[in-house]
């Protein structure tokens, strides 16, 4: 899948999920800085691959395939469905998750999780925390965090619009690998 068609998949989960989706352009736009990183999953019958997009003037090269869960058979890579994505910045020793979501028919069968647990892969040689913003509602969501170690250090009243809500501030310090 190209990196069109993933910017397409994800600006679709996007207006399924978030009341203050991310446009086509916006995501575009996010990834063509050289300091973020976007994952992507894909699924298919139990198995999750996470696929790497470095952003910045290259961001058109998808990178790195890791699979998070390993088939005795062969099965062609273009049989997998898009089932969600993770984008991050990464600024000198620091990372703010940015964006997370599976599609809803994904969901409950592990993709956030090595979403998250990959994205740990990715930043910890280098940061030595991350840090987000959910809504207080969301309570899957905040369950999974404080489970990968992140703890609620602040709260941003009535930051979200439709609806106003609070946002819980997380973080999550890493020991940077050696």
């Amino acid at each position: 899948m190209d990196v069109d068609s993933l910017i397409e998949n994800i600006a679709d989960i996007e207006s399924r999920t978030f009341s203050d989706a991310w446009s086509v352009e916006s995501i575009t736009d996010s990834i063509e800085q050289d300091y973020i990183v976007l994952l992507v999953a894909f699924w298919l019958d139990g198995d999750i691959r996470i696929k790497t997009v470095v952003g910045g003037p290259d961001y058109d090269k998808v990178n790195d395939t890791h699979i998070a869960i390993d088939r005795e058979n062969y099965v062609d890579e273009e049989d997998y469905i898009f089932a969600g994505y993770l984008m991050a910045n990464v600024i000198i020793d620091e990372s703010e998750l940015l964006r997370i979501a599976v599609s809803s028919e994904m969901q409950r069968k592990g993709i956030g999780r090595a979403l998250m647990e990959e994205y740990f892969e990715y930043i910890r040689p280098n940061c030595v925390r991350s840090i987000l913003e959910v809504r207080q509602s969301n309570i899957k969501a905040r369950r999974l965090y404080e489970v990968l170690g992140y703890t609620n250090i602040s709260i941003r009243k009535e930051y979200y619009n439709a609806p106003v809500e609070d946002a819980i501030i997380y973080e999550c310090k890493l020991a940077v690998s050696e």
